[in-house]
């Protein structure tokens, strides 16, 4: 049997799985909540499972040390436990996608839901105490001793774990930041175990799992291909204009995200779908005469718009002067007296501006920034002053139905909800996946009729235009609840945007472009964070165990 490390490895190491397992406890609540809410059977699905782990843990465990007692396998189980815990965060929106379909409801959901994220973690953390005694005890005279001191600092680790996550993590950090800094540190203590080699491709498979695609470097260095046609940094964008080919299509690129395109044979077709679905408005309200756009980018939809309906008038609100100027060079945009172009920011426009219009379209928002100050409860109070009585306002926002990364979307549902609280309504652009991250047009209405889906499908065919398109769109319609209790209503003084946006930037989207994630920093910030603690407090505990030992005689370490 080989035994070449220290008991301070050990026990430091059984420390550190002891916090990560009640971490992962308390955090598995945070995950299901925004499914679930915070139920009796959450709570009880996640204790359930996690006590059931870890005691098939203990006994897998204790078998394996007297099979296979070294301490590279050891370093193993904590490297596998790890890597699955990094796996949670990536792979929740599936799984609770999965547990929604189920039928399984809102009683036994949280358990099949809570068995797929947690049971496979929980039971290979289970398994580090029974190991790490097999390999701390040298013989039958002091494996009492050694057990009990292995025991209670697993326990304190625990303890630690628990206080640490609730009162530091919690409230400063997001779910999938601290899933993933829990994964870290688990895969950083493993690598005291291994070779020079196998630590070089313990770190490669930890970056990789940190990123979102195995991509990801090119996606952020090389994000679109074809010919440059047209390049300029503004006082608010890096634009870029470029040529497919292949495709016949030409984009604009915003801070190195596609925002507007337009096919090349002149063919007035929306080349991203959500810009149709736009169209919707016209299953509520036939008659709309007036549109405002805030955030022009190439001008898509208002072409589309002024194309399809002779009778609409348009204005458009887009902050950057060059975007305007590029879009009347590159993107057909001409005079039109039915078009009027406003360069300003679209609230401060709103908030000057005595115009009602029947519908205002927000399409202001990207993959990766969101202006926090035109998602407020404030500004949407704002919106509907500048609504006729029958009006709208639909908003284009980039997320998921359920996971993390439908956080801001919920948010937005939520804050929305303040003014417009019987009317607003969720349409999927891309799939009828509730993980998928795609565009999700929200629609709100100032009237107080709302539809169900049937009969929003029947509006949609009596639309003034493509009246059998609009029925296969509203048919997307998200008609389930959307439970947003845990997340913020946004307002001026606290719109927390950003934080709820950065699980979005690390995920697949409209076509498969996907940028290095904002929280890709924050998780090994924050597993830095936990590793400082964590050997503070083992130092500082282990100094006054050897003081005890110093004033009662011959301690453990001794008779080891």
């Amino acid at each position: 049997m080989e035994f070449t490390k220290s008991i301070w490895s050990i026990r430091f190491n059984l420390f550190v799985c002891g916090a990560a397992t009640m971490a992962l406890e308390i955090m598995g609540s945070r995950l299901l909540a925004p499914v679930f809410g915070d139920s009796v059977f959450v709570w009880g699905s996640i204790i359930g499972v996690v006590m059931t782990s870890l005691a098939l843990g203990y006994y897998l465990g204790g078998n394996m040390a007297d099979r296979q007692p070294s301490f590279r396998n050891f370093s193993l189980i904590i490297l596998a436990a790890g890597i699955f815990t990094v796996l949670i965060p990536i792979s929740s929106p599936i799984v609770l996608e999965l547990v929604i379909h189920s039928g399984l409801g809102d009683r036994y959901g949280p358990l099949l839901a809570t068995a797929l994220l947690l049971a496979v973690p929980t039971t290979l953390l289970g398994m580090i105490s029974p190991y790490s005694i097999r390999l701390a005890a040298k013989n039958l005279v002091t494996v009492g001793g050694i057990s009990g001191s292995l025991y209670s600092i697993s326990t304190g680790g625990s303890i630690f774990g628990t206080f640490f996550t609730v009162f530091v993590l919690i409230p400063e950090f997001g779910v999938r930041s601290i899933f993933f800094s829990i994964g870290i540190v688990l895969v950083a203590i493993s690598i005291i175990g291994f070779t020079r080699m196998e630590r070089i491709f313990v770190i490669f498979i930890a970056a990789t799992l940190m990123m979102p695609s195995s991509n990801v470097l090119l996606g952020t260095l090389t994000l679109y291909s074809g010919n440059l046609v047209y390049q300029k940094d503004t006082p608010y964008n890096s634009l870029n204009v470029v040529d497919d080919a292949n495709r016949g299509v030409r984009t604009l690129w915003l801070n190195s995200m596609p925002h507007s395109a337009m096919y090349l044979n002149g063919s007035s077709n929306s080349v991203f779908l959500y810009i149709d679905y736009f169209h919707i408005a016209f299953a509520f309200n036939p008659d709309i005469r007036s549109v405002l756009f805030i955030g022009g980018g190439g001008f898509s939809a208002p072409k589309k718009f002024l194309e399809d309906y002779p009778q609409v008038t348009v204005d458009v609100v887009e902050i950057d002067p060059d975007v305007v100027k590029t879009a009347k060079q590159y993107f057909s945009v001409h005079d039109d007296l039915r078009l009027r172009i406003f360069n300003e920011d679209g609230r401060r426009f709103l908030s000057q501006s005595s115009e009602k219009y029947d519908l205002i379209v927000l399409d202001a928002y990207s993959k990766t920034y969101v202006p926090f100050h035109l998602m407020t409860e404030e500004f949407f109070k704002l919106i509907d002053q500048h609504l006729n009585p029958n009006g709208l306002v639909a908003s284009n926002m980039i997320s998921s139905l359920v996971g993390d990364t439908s956080d801001l979307l919920r948010a937005e549902y939520k804050t929305v909800n303040q003014t417009y609280p019987k009317t607003i309504y969720l349409f999927t652009t891309t799939s009828n996946s509730l993980s998928q991250v795609q565009n999700i047009v929200l629609v709100a209405q100032k009237s107080n009729d709302h539809y169900n889906k049937t009969e929003l499908v029947n509006r949609a065919l009596d639309a003034p235009k493509r009246g059998d398109v609009l029925a296969k769109y509203v048919a997307t319609v998200y008609d389930s609840e959307v439970n947003a209790k845990d997340v913020p209503i946004l307002t001026d003084d606290y719109a927390p945007a950003q934080s709820l946006l950065n699980p979005v930037t690390g995920a697949p989207y409209e076509g498969g472009e996907s940028i290095l994630p904002r929280s890709t920093l924050s998780p090994l910030v924050i597993g830095g964070v936990w590793i400082a603690m964590l050997v503070a407090l083992y130092l500082f505990s282990s100094r006054i165990g050897a003081w005890f030992r110093s004033s009662g005689g011959e301690g453990e370490e001794r008779r080891e």
